[in-house]
């Protein structure tokens, strides 16, 4: 599980929060700039000045508080937005920065897309224990095989929860981690976020393991992809460019499927591909 240390009211230390990424904004920010350096001293210091404010506020976890707006927890205060469409990135140990972008970094799903049926593989004692945390949506991606069918390669699970850190931009997180093949050999590294009904995806997330899996297996072809649970429990997959700059990130295809019992799958109709 990502750790989640706060103390106090959730909309109370949410309120806080935002207070402080404010005043880190601010202290940093100049006019006309696309960038915002800041430190996680900024942090520490902007902490210090709202529990003065508020005294009964305090963190036991500081890295927690950026990684609440990294995450797809919380968006970035109004604030800050008012300012243009923002995200946090990683500029080397302790170091990061607000970058600037064209539009917002939330992922928006369309509330169209056609649901495909999968009989469900998952063993009933993963389903028993799995949880219903990323780690237990992204057990029924493994076990159903979820990426083979919508990449159309052959994957190889490599490793899950992986914290790790990118050269001059610091740690990252990687939910789900495969490598692939294709049916003329090629083969591919398959970096994977996930988030559960909850949260949402954003191309914060996507950037950085973006940055991961190119410096750490340069010579694999590349697919990242975001796994969203959906509210009646079906999981939409996307797979973006592996551009560098995250407003080059773009949505190369979306897939929204169904886990149900095989008594369910309209087969006839599936077949026909309608």
């Amino acid at each position: 599980m990502k750790q989640r240390a706060q103390t106090g009211n959730h909309g109370e230390v949410s309120r806080n929060r935002d207070e402080v990424m404010q005043r880190v904004f601010e202290k940093n920010h100049v006019a006309g700039a696309d960038e915002v350096p800041f430190t996680m001293d900024d942090i520490r210091d902007a902490i210090a000045a709202v529990a003065r404010l508020r005294p009964g506020y305090q963190e036991n976890n500081v890295a927690d508080v950026r990684y609440q707006y990294t995450s797809g927890r919380r968006p970035l205060p109004e604030s800050i937005a008012k300012h243009g469409p923002w995200m946090i990135v990683g500029r080397g140990k302790a170091r990061y920065a607000f970058v600037k972008l064209s539009a917002a970094p939330e992922i928006k799903i369309q509330d169209d897309l056609l649901t495909i049926l999968l009989p469900d593989a998952t063993p009933e004692i993963v389903l028993e224990y799995a949880g219903s945390d990323e780690q237990g949506l992204l057990a029924k991606v493994h076990y159903n095989r979820m990426l083979d069918i919508f990449l159309q390669i052959t994957c190889y699970h490599l490793q899950n929860h992986w914290r790790t850190s990118i050269k001059h931009k610091g740690q990252c997180e990687i939910d789900d981690l495969y490598v692939g093949l294709d049916l003329n050999g090629r083969q591919f590294v398959v970096p994977v976020e996930a988030k559960c009904a909850s949260e949402s995806l954003s191309k914060t997330q996507i950037a950085q393991m973006i940055d991961f899996a190119r410096e750490r297996y340069p010579q694999l072809i590349l697919r990242p992809v975001g796994v969203q649970e959906m509210s009646d429990g079906s999981v939409v997959l996307l797979e973006f460019s592996p551009a560098a700059h995250p407003d080059n990130i773009k949505i190369k295809e979306m897939r929204r499927y169904k886990l149900a019992p095989m008594a369910d799958v309209p087969l006839a109709k599936q077949q026909k591909g309608v």
